[in-house]
């Protein structure tokens, strides 16, 4: 037997706390499998994928006025903390600026539904890594990602 629904209006009703570790769970998720198939096509794949998404991701950037270390690490720490709820500390200037992850919610929902071996963290961690060097060398900027337990910082300069 199937029950039937009447057209019905369906209202957002999640808070913003939900909203956001769906997100980012999602995300997670999303880029786990994207990274798994292009695996399959090899390292150039990734490289290819991870440039596209570099340049987008710059264009985005300097479309909302990015031009500086200290605009670039503004934006990005925006973003996070508003759409993926992760918690961020900046610092910095013109020339040099940080962005220090408290707790990264894509990195967090990784975790969660990836289970990975130490392998494979050091591993996302090196790709994390290139992915912010590509990042920094779309603005022309030098990139430097660290990892402190808990915490990874990311530095661009010009």
């Amino acid at each position: 037997m199937t029950t039937a629904i009447k057209p019905t209006p369906v209202e957002a009703k999640w808070d913003v706390k939900k909203v956001r570790e769906t997100i980012a769970e999602v995300f997670a998720l999303r880029q786990m499998a994207t990274m798994n198939v292009l695996a399959k096509y090899g390292e150039s794949a990734i490289k290819e994928f991870n440039k596209q998404i570099n340049a987008n991701k710059a264009e985005w950037y300097k479309n909302l006025g990015v031009k500086t270390p200290i605009d670039l690490i503004k934006a990005m720490a925006e973003f996070e903390a508003n759409i993926f709820g992760s918690k961020i500390k900046i610092e910095g200037d013109e020339k040099k600026a940080s962005l220090t992850y408290e707790a990264c919610a894509i990195w967090n929902a990784m975790q969660k539904h990836g289970k990975f071996t130490p392998n494979q963290q050091k591993e996302q961690g090196e790709m994390f890594e290139q992915c912010i060097k590509g990042l920094g060398s779309e603005f022309g900027f030098k990139a430097e990602l660290k990892f402190e337990e808990p915490c990874a910082t990311i530095t661009f300069s010009k």
